[in-house]
């Protein structure tokens, strides 16, 4: 597959993710957040291009991409976190592309290929995106003197991403080589044939947050508040048509409780059957 088709997809599936509704507490086509627009989101998926398409050919590390995509969206004037964990999820799916009849194997690869380097420029861009997770005790994302002592122990960005699994679905991906998103493509495949791409994506994402607590929302609000709101998707998916979603939407967004990470998750998945053939 060609760099630039692999951009095409990784991009598509950024904006399908975006545009599709309701995706409850998340900024969509119908409506926006007060510091941040669907616009400024879309804007944001559109300076991601060069990034993949560099990933695609193989021209940098996973690391630097980050650092550029995060710069990209910022080279926008655009100064709130709006794809940080998208970018995170999707850059080594970009790089792992080459190799589409293997993708999780050649994805395998990627993962186990980076570096303390890859991990010092997570940190850089995670700073400089203003991104959110849940605080550890040992090399967290917030203590400046990490990267010194990661570097020191020779820990790459997929060690990191081991010791954060439990608590961060960006992580737990990480580890796990895509297990969920891997799972949540295969069901889009089925999917959309039979409900369409909208409907498709909103069940899949209030699937994704029904299995499992939202680790921004945990970050922002704690757990209490995070299993409220899994188990308010879950009740959201029993009901055949979006009304319950739309409910559980207006619910969060007066709330201020967006299940960001969820919504990462989505556009991981969407990227993967994008990759293996889905189209509508």
């Amino acid at each position: 597959m060609s760099p630039d088709k692999v951009a095409q997809l990784a991009q598509a599936a950024m904006l399908i993710e975006l545009s599709s509704d309701p995706k409850p507490g998340n900024v969509d086509r119908c409506h926006d957040f007060s510091d941040i627009d669907f616009h400024q989101f879309v804007i944001s998926a559109v300076s991601a291009y060069p990034i993949f398409r560099a990933a695609a050919c193989g021209q940098s590390s996973f690391g630097k991409l980050l650092l550029e995509g995060v710069k990209s969206w910022q080279d926008w004037n655009i100064n709130s976190n709006t794809h940080f964990g998208s970018l995170t999820l999707m850059i080594p799916l970009a790089m792992a592309a080459c190799v589409p009849e293997d993708l999780r194997r050649s994805l395998s690869e990627v993962l186990r290929g980076t570096t303390a380097d890859d991990a010092a420029d997570f940190y850089e861009a995670f700073a400089l995106a203003g991104a959110r997770v849940v605080d550890v005790k040992d090399f967290s994302l917030k203590d400046s003197n990490a990267v010194k002592t990661l570097r020191k122990q020779g820990k790459t960005l997929l060690d990191l991403m081991h010791l954060s699994k439990d608590h961060d679905l960006i992580a737990s991906e990480w580890s796990s080589d895509y297990e969920r998103s891997f799972r949540l493509a295969d069901m889009l495949l089925e999917m959309v044939p039979l409900l369409g791409i909208n409907m498709s994506v909103v069940r899949i994402y209030l699937t994704a947050l029904a299995e499992k607590p939202d680790s921004l929302v945990q970050a922002k609000f704690g757990m209490s508040k995070a299993l409220e709101v899994s188990s308010s998707a879950k009740q959201a998916l029993e009901d055949s048509t979006l009304e319950s979603a739309k409910k559980l939407d207006t619910k969060l967004l007066a709330e201020d409780v967006n299940p960001g990470s969820s919504a990462d998750l989505i556009a991981s998945a969407l990227f993967i059957s994008l990759l293996k053939g889905l189209r509508f």
